[in-house]
């Protein structure tokens, strides 16, 4: 008798891609992994197609009644330009928020996060447009063992709202 194929449990991700009727492929790693080079070596695609979810915070005085804390979302094998953020959100001290926050902000720990169902929903998101150029993404389903396989553009339309921008270091 074959053995059954252990399936993953639900992740607040795949329910909201599933709620949206986008679809999506589980990629199941080896291990744990918390690495945009370690999800790639694992699961056997290119690092860029790995996806980095980063949450940056705002400085104290740029303004009130805008969101503090920014999902930024780059391919796995570049370098986020908090200049280049900075500019864009109007912010030159803008930096990258601390794992304490991202924990408390997403529900995720550093090296899971998401793109998708955070535990706090006034958190605006950007997008790389090198993201864009992409044949599909993977994106963290919320665990360091799981990943979900979908097209950049279904991506962008699961975060509703989010920005495109060039958002990565030249």
């Amino acid at each position: 008798m074959a053995k059954k194929k252990k399936s993953v449990a639900k992740t607040m991700p795949m329910r909201m891609l599933d709620e949206k009727g986008i679809p999506y492929e589980v990629r199941q790693q080896a291990g744990k992994e918390y690495t945009a080079e370690g999800v790639a070596k694992d699961l056997g695609v290119p690092v860029a197609q790995v996806v980095k979810a980063m949450l940056v915070q705002r400085s104290a005085s740029s303004g009130q009644g805008r969101s503090v804390f920014i999902l930024i979302v780059i391919p796995g094998d570049r370098r986020l330009s908090l200049k280049k953020v900075g500019a864009i959100l109007g912010d030159k001290k803008v930096q990258m928020a601390s794992q304490r926050d991202v924990q408390r902000v997403t529900g995720y720990q550093v090296g899971a996060v998401s793109v998708l169902a955070f535990r706090r929903k006034d958190v605006p998101s950007y997008v790389s447009q090198h993201v864009l150029e992409l044949e599909q993404v993977i994106i963290s389903a919320g665990r360091p063992d799981v990943g979900l396989a979908l097209l950049p553009t279904d991506m962008v339309q699961a975060m509703e709202g989010s920005k495109i921008e060039d958002l990565c270091e030249d």
